[in-house]
Order: structure tokens, then C-alpha cells, then sequence
């Protein structure tokens, strides 16, 4: 069981880092094109800024997800690192319980603008890409977030004194 859990560990590891680098790789090639459109041949590709807005989005949600495995959020470890080391796991696990509600709070929010927008057919204004594709990229993304906050947890990842190391 050990094993598999390690494999697909590794297997999501790659599979977060292809995808943001990929929608960050894709973001510098679409602006890049749509300033050489404008400034060689006076013309704007006007779905470019979109689909660089989306894939923004996405790889900036997916990124946040693969930095809870390792504890890398927005925590206070100057107002932690004080507290005496039983006190440093208490406020770990707190921590990781608001994580986790919080993230699955907007996990399920965005489960129901998904299924809103698949309902309502909507596209969006200049790609026609279905809004519910978007809406999808971010509850899985968010999905994500939140098993990997119960990873990092269940890792020690929010630990002081026993950092994950990747």
C-alpha cells in the first residue's frame, strides 16, 4: 500500500509541474505573439490576453496547490517559531484544519459555478471556451489543494522542526 501511495505520489508531482509550467510557458508564448501581432503587423489577436488570463489563473491555483504538500502558504513562522515545541504542532494542526475548510469551502464552491455553467451553456466573450471548462480547471484545482494540505499534514509538512523535503 506504501508503494502506491508513493508512486502516485510521484506521478501527481509531475503531473503539477508539467501543468504549470505549461500554462506558464504558454502565457510568455501568447503575449509575446500578440505584441509582435501589434507592433509588426497592426493587429491585435484579442483572444490572446483571454486565453492568458485563463491560463494564468489556472497555473497560479494549480501552483498554490502543489506549495500546500510542503507547508509553503501563508503561514506566521516568526510568530510560531516562538512557541514551545508541543504548542508549534497544536498551531500546525489548527492551521491545517482552516486550511482544510477553507479550501474545501471554495472547493465546493466552485463545484457549483461549474454546474451552473455547464447548465447555462455560457462561453466566454472572446475564445468561446465553455465557462464550465474554466470553472472545472479551478475545482480541480482546489481539489488538489485540499488533498495535498492533508498530505503535507499527515507529512509534517507545517512542522518547524521537520521540514518535507521534495
Amino acid at each position: 500500500m506504501k508503494y502506491v501511495a508513493a508512486k502516485a505520489t510521484s506521478w501527481l508531482d509531475r503531473l503539477e509541474k508539467i501543468t504549470v509550467v505549461t500554462l506558464c510557458g504558454s502565457i510568455v508564448v501568447l503575449i509575446f505573439m500578440g505584441v509582435l501581432s501589434r507592433f509588426f503587423f497592426h493587429y491585435s489577436i484579442a483572444w490572446s490576453e483571454e486565453l492568458a488570463r485563463f491560463m494564468f489563473l489556472l497555473g497560479a491555483l494549480f501552483g498554490a496547490a502543489a506549495a500546500c504538500k510542503t507547508g509553503q502558504h501563508g503561514g506566521i513562522p516568526l510568530l510560531v517559531d516562538k512557541l514551545p515545541p508541543a504548542l508549534q504542532r497544536v498551531t500546525e494542526v489548527i492551521v491545517g484544519i482552516c486550511m482544510l475548510v477553507f479550501i474545501g469551502y471554495l472547493a465546493w464552491l466552485s463545484y457549483g459555478t461549474t454546474m451552473r455553467a455547464l447548465a447555462s451553456g455560457q462561453t466566454s466573450m472572446t475564445t468561446g471556451i465553455p465557462v464550465w471548462v474554466i470553472n472545472f480547471g479551478m475545482f480541480m484545482a482546489f481539489t488538489l489543494a485540499f488533498l495535498r494540505t492533508i498530505q503535507g499534514l499527515l507529512l509534517g509538512a507545517y512542522r518547524i522542526d521537520k521540514p518535507v523535503v521534495d
